[in-house]
């Protein structure tokens, strides 16, 4: 009887231990651009997130994503009076134009993204998981307007 209730105790204590919530971090979680509002000059304010360690580096990453988003995909996270539709509308624009935006990405984005601020440790809205290893946000102010414009004196988009 005793022997019975060892093992009946140990299965137990086995049980409760394996329902317990996992605590590993969860660094595949992806962060999506969203918008801040719009200035007065037309251009808009994002925020972008960057888990690189160096700042500057974070920084820049934050920028080509932030631009990366807002020229193929569209901003849908955020304020609504932020532009929705993308700059480059064309399906598979960058890799019908990949040495073009190879180059692009390489340094031609910068003046078209203003860094305003820092966020450390800005999480996702409506985040599920738990004990999220954090990235940090950075806020930029994008000429969408002038990326425009660059865009069709380089004939990737046509002249509306």
């Amino acid at each position: 009887m005793k022997k019975n209730l060892l093992y009946l105790s140990l299965a137990a204590l086995l049980a409760f231990t394996g329902c317990a919530e996992q605590k590993k971090l969860n660094s595949s979680y992806t962060y999506k651009t969203q918008c801040l509002g719009v200035e007065f000059d037309g251009s808009q304010n994002v925020i972008s997130f960057s888990d690189k360690r160096n700042k500057e580096d974070a920084i820049e990453d934050a920028k080509r994503a932030a631009i990366r988003d807002i020229l193929f995909s569209g901003l849908t996270e955020g304020k609504p009076e932020c532009e929705v539709k993308p700059v480059v509308t064309e399906a598979n624009a960058y890799v019908n134009h990949e040495a073009y935006f190879t180059r692009f990405f390489a340094n031609d984005y910068r003046p078209f993204a203003t860094f305003k601020e820092e966020r450390a440790g800005q999480k996702a809205k409506n985040q599920k998981v738990k004990n999220v290893a954090q990235s940090t946000g950075y806020v930029f102010s994008i000429n969408r307007q002038g990326l425009k414009q660059k865009m069709i004196s380089d004939g990737i988009i046509p002249n509306q």
